[in-house]
């Protein structure tokens, strides 16, 4: 699937509810509430942290083609929407396969450890104990040695190039595109391909090969999870963490649960108190019990969802002026509870997520 198919992909989602900037802060994985939100209201899991280091030129590249070639139009507020064309294009996109939600960019830990170790393997079996490593991490470093003082200890290179050869061939996905995958990793008197150079060999664009980068080790690490192999197995460690939360939302959910008030939260963390309403809306996305009804009346819940239903639409500055006794606050907390309680939306089966999108290990 090609970037500017991805981001055909995520307009038609929020289809004349949000602006542009909407789909670039989702792509690189922005902890903000809206984005979380939106993240939640438009079924946009796949794409969430996909690409942590997405700059805005490429971005607005895809955008301004999109525009050219009459598929997306702005409203007079600069809100985006799909036209008949547009919406004719997206119907025949093939189905997502990232899962973005679930790695938020921890997909590139796992690949500096393999490149890491993949380099690691090939000069230690020509006898070379001496070469510049691929990651200057020296995190990945430590960890890629002790692989190969513990579950590594005594394997061939033969060996260890099946288990990866087997993982990557269990995807499904086609020769050409593991050897794109693969043409990425560095070995003895060979060095992997630049994006610049995969593109000029390919006749690819760079983004639609990061796409497809992405994409192929969210296939992979799906495959891993289900079917693990030692090595493999250890590599992927850690790159779906246990809570849903960020950090800072966690710790704030901690705080309530001990019987702080959003106030004292915020004086004790010395946070404002838009941020503190942001954790709470991530906590109402993630939580199924969260006390709604702490915060606002059953009915008003029921009105905003009829509203919503009734105008079609989810966007706060239309509902607020259906509701001017609720506060942005608590039409925020209703909707992330309806977005929740609505369900998949059936464009395809994102996990959930558990880590924030991290900016190292960039692609």
């Amino acid at each position: 699937m090609s970037f500017d198919d991805i981001l055909l992909n995520i307009i038609s989602r929020l289809d004349g509810e949000r602006y542009k900037h909407a789909a670039f802060h989702l792509m690189k994985g922005k902890r903000s509430g809206q984005t979380l939100q939106d993240t939640e209201y438009y079924r946009l899991h796949p794409f969430f942290g996909m690409l942590p280091s997405l700059h805005s030129n490429d971005f607005d590249l895809a955008y301004r083609r999109l525009l050219s070639s009459g598929l997306i139009a702005e409203e007079e507020d600069k809100t985006v929407f799909l036209t008949t064309a547009g919406k004719t294009r997206a119907a025949s996109i093939g189905p997502v396969r990232l899962n973005g939600w679930v790695y938020r960019g921890m997909e590139q830990l796992f690949f500096a450890r393999l490149a890491l170790t993949v380099q690691t393997v090939s000069h230690l079996s020509a006898g070379d104990r001496t070469f510049m490593p691929v990651t200057t991490d020296p995190v990945v470093q430590r960890e890629v040695r002790h692989l190969f003082a513990t579950i590594l200890r005594g394997r061939t290179p033969e060996d260890i190039a099946l288990e990866v050869r087997n993982g990557l061939e269990a995807t499904g996905l086609g020769d050409d595109r593991l050897s794109r995958f693969v043409s990425r990793l560095t070995g003895k008197g060979m060095s992997g391909l630049t994006w610049r150079q995969l593109s000029e060999l390919t006749s690819m664009p760079e983004m639609d090969l990061k796409v497809e980068w992405v994409e192929t080790l969210h296939i992979w690490l799906d495959g891993i999870a289900e079917r693990p192999t030692p090595l493999l197995s250890a590599l992927s460690q850690g790159v779906r963490a246990e809570s849903p939360l960020t950090g800072s939302a966690k710790k704030t959910e901690e705080l309530y649960r001990a019987g702080l008030s959003m106030e004292e939260i915020s004086q004790q963390r010395n946070l404002k108190m838009s941020t503190i309403e942001d954790h709470f809306v991530e906590i109402a996305i993630n939580d199924q019990k969260f006390p709604l009804h702490k915060f606002t009346e059953t009915e008003n819940v029921e009105a905003v969802r009829n509203e919503a239903g009734r105008l079609a639409t989810r966007k706060l500055s239309v509902l607020k002026r259906s509701f001017p006794g609720l506060s942005y606050f608590q039409l925020r907390l209703i909707l992330a509870r309806l977005g929740k309680e609505d369900g998949d939306d059936g464009h395809d089966n994102a996990g959930k997520s558990e880590q924030p999108a991290q900016t190292g290990h960039r692609i």
